[in-house]
C-alpha cells in the first residue's frame, strides 16, 4: 500500500517543517499578540472564492481547502507516519484477499443533531462513486457493491484489490454527509467535523464555529473567519497589520514579495508538500506528436522558476508529481525526454513547416501564478517560429470553455493543480476531459499500480506511468511548487493536511 511507503519521507518532512518553524520563531520580531487570542478566535485568508461548496461535483482547491476535515469528515484518516486513524468509521476489517471492507460506523451525530446512519454512509459513498470529478470517482473503479449490513455496518466489495479505494476512504472520496441535507450541499454542507459552517458569503467570507456535537476532542479555536481576499498583496498587508492571523496558502506569485518584505522573519513560515502543486503545460493530443515534442523543447524550466523569484519554494521537474511522491524525480537528462533546446526547436519548426499551423493558446487572465508562466511561454514559442494566438480569459469563462470543453477547445494552455496522476486516466475515450490526454497504455499502467499487491509492484507501475506521461508530451511538467504558509508566531498547532489539501483549523491554538 502507498500509505506504507511514506513514513520515512513524512518524518523527514516533519523534521524540516519543525526546523523551519523553530527558525521562524527564533528570528521573529516581537509583535503584539493577536487581539483574537484571548477569545480563541482566528481570522485566516483565502485567495479564491469557490462559488460552490458541493465537493461531490466540484474539484476546486478553493473549496477543498476549507470544507473537508473541518466540516465533513472521511471514513478514516491517514496520518503522516502511514498509520490509519478512525474517522466516521470507528473501526474496520479488511479481508485477507483485500476484496471486502467492513466499516463500523461510530455512534455520533451530524452538526444538525441528527444521528449518522449506515444509510448515510452508503448514500455518501455512492454519491462519490458517481461523481463527475475523476479524482472522486476513481477510488471506486474496482468497487462492485456498497451495502448496509446493519444499522452500524457498511460493507464494500471490490472486484480486485485496489490501493486507490483504501486511500480514497481517507480523502475527499470518503467524505460522509447526511442524505437528508444533500440538496443544500452547495451552500450548506454538513458533516461530523469539529466545525459547523455558520455562513458562506460569496466573494467575502466563510464563518466557522465549533461543532457542539463533535465526537472528538473539542477544538481550542471556537470561531474562525476565512476572509476571501483575491488580491494577494492585500492579504499580506492585512497579515502585517495584524488584521488576520494566517495566510495558510501563499501562492507562488507572492513568494518573492514575501521574502523581500521579510515576512518570513516576522511570522512563522511553514512549507508542506500536500498543498504544493505541479505547474505544467498542456498540449492538445490531436497535435502531431513531433510538433508537441518540439513545443516541449521551447520550455526553459529555470526561466519559470526565476520568474517567481523564489527558487527555495519550487523545483524544476519533468515528472508529473510532487517531491513527497515516491515516483517523483527532479529535472535531469535521464528524466526529461525533451529537454530545453531552443535552437533545436527552431530548426525543427523550419524543417517541418510547423509555422504554418495556427495554434490557439488559452490562458487565464485573473490567476497570477498561471498568467505569469503564460507570459513567458507564448513569446518563447512564437520566437521559435510557431504561429500562436493567445486567448486570455477569466477563470469563470476558462472553467466553462476549457474544463468542460468536449472536444477540447484549445491547442496549448498552462495549468497548476493536484499532483494526482489518475486524473489523466482515460478508460473511455469518448469522455476525454480538458487535459486532452487519453492513453490506453498510461491508463493500463495506473490500473496495474492500483491492483498491485505489494509496495514494490505499486512503485514500479507508478514509475512506468510517469515515464509514459513524460514521453507523450501532452502533459509537460515545468516546476513542482511547495505549499507555503504564514502564521502569527503565537498561533501554534499547524499540522500538514491529512484530507487532500484541507487546512485543519481544529489543531490550532493560541
Amino acid at each position: 500500500m502507498q500509505s506504507k511507503m511514506k513514513p520515512v519521507r513524512s518524518r523527514l518532512g516533519a523534521i524540516a517543517a519543525a526546523a523551519l518553524m523553530l527558525a521562524a520563531f527564533g528570528s521573529a520580531e516581537v509583535m503584539a499578540a493577536s487581539p483574537r487570542a484571548a477569545e480563541n478566535k482566528v481570522v485566516l485568508i483565502a485567495r479564491q472564492d469557490p462559488g460552490t461548496l458541493d465537493y461531490v461535483t466540484s474539484n476546486l482547491t478553493a473549496l477543498r481547502l476549507w470544507i473537508p476535515a473541518n466540516v465533513v469528515e472521511p471514513l478514516v484518516y491517514f496520518n503522516k507516519d502511514g498509520s490509519v486513524a478512525p474517522g466516521v468509521a470507528e473501526s474496520w476489517t479488511i479481508s485477507d484477499d483485500k476484496l471486502t471492507y467492513e466499516f463500523k460506523i461510530r455512534k455520533t451525530n451530524f452538526s444538525d443533531g441528527t444521528p449518522v446512519t449506515a444509510d448515510d454512509v452508503v448514500f455518501s459513498l455512492n454519491a462519490m462513486k458517481n461523481s463527475p470529478v475523476v479524482n472522486n470517482s476513481s477510488a471506486y473503479n474496482a468497487v462492485s457493491s456498497i451495502e448496509k449490513v446493519d444499522d452500524s455496518t457498511v460493507k464494500v466489495v471490490l472486484s480486485r484489490p485496489s490501493q486507490n479505494f483504501w486511500r480514497g476512504m481517507g480523502s475527499v472520496s470518503g467524505l460522509i454527509q447526511p442524505e437528508h441535507a444533500a440538496a443544500t450541499i452547495a451552500t450548506n454542507p454538513m458533516g461530523t467535523g469539529p466545525y459547523v459552517l455558520k455562513s458562506y458569503t460569496t466573494n467575502s467570507s466563510f464563518e466557522f464555529e465549533a461543532n457542539p456535537n463533535y465526537w472528538g476532542t473539542k477544538p481550542s479555536i471556537t470561531s474562525a473567519t476565512v476572509r476571501i481576499v483575491t488580491d494577494g498583496t492585500a492579504g499580506l498587508n492585512a497579515m502585517e497589520a495584524g488584521e488576520v492571523d494566517s495566510v495558510p496558502v501563499i501562492t507562488i506569485d507572492l513568494w518573492e514579495q514575501l521574502t523581500k518584505r521579510e515576512l518570513d522573519k516576522k511570522f512563522t513560515l511553514v512549507t508542506y508538500p500536500q498543498i504544493g502543486e505541479p505547474t505544467y503545460a498542456v498540449l492538445n493530443q490531436k497535435l502531431d506528436p513531433e510538433l508537441r515534442q518540439t513545443l516541449a523543447k521551447t520550455l526553459d524550466r529555470q526561466s519559470y522558476n526565476d520568474a517567481f523569484g523564489a527558487a527555495w519554494g519550487a523545483e524544476n521537474t519533468c515528472t508529473f508529481a510532487l517531491p513527497n511522491q515516491p515516483w517523483y524525480a527532479p529535472e535531469s537528462a535521464d528524466t526529461c525526454p525533451y529537454p530545453f533546446d531552443y535552437e533545436g526547436a527552431m530548426k525543427t519548426v523550419a524543417e517541418k513547416g510547423y509555422g504554418s499551423t495556427p495554434l490557439e493558446y488559452a490562458s487565464l487572465s485573473d490567476v497570477p501564478d498561471l498568467s505569469l508562466p503564460a507570459d513567458i511561454m507564448v513569446p518563447a514559442m512564437q520566437g521559435a517560429g510557431f504561429n500562436i494566438t493567445r486567448n486570455a480569459i477569466d477563470l469563470a469563462r476558462y472553467s466553462q470553455l476549457i474544463f468542460q470543453g468536449r472536444p477540447p477547445q484549445f491547442d496549448i494552455t498552462v495549468m497548476s493543480g493536484d499532483a494526482e496522476p489518475t486524473q489523466f486516466a482515460c478508460p473511455d475515450p469518448s469522455k476525454a476531459g480538458w487535459s486532452t490526454y487519453c492513453s490506453a497504455e498510461y491508463t493500463k499502467a495506473l490500473g496495474d499500480a492500483d491492483a498491485a499487491t505489494s509496495d514494490e509492484e505499486y512503485l514500479t507501475q507508478m514509475k512506468k506511468a510517469a515515464d509514459i506521461l513524460r514521453k507523450d508530451a501532452v502533459i509537460v511538467p515545468l516546476i513542482a511548487k511547495k505549499g507555503v504558509g504564514l502564521f502569527d508566531a503565537s498561533l501554534q498547532g499547524f499540522v500538514e493536511p491529512r484530507v487532500g489539501v484541507a487546512i485543519e483549523i481544529a489543531p490550532l491554538h493560541w
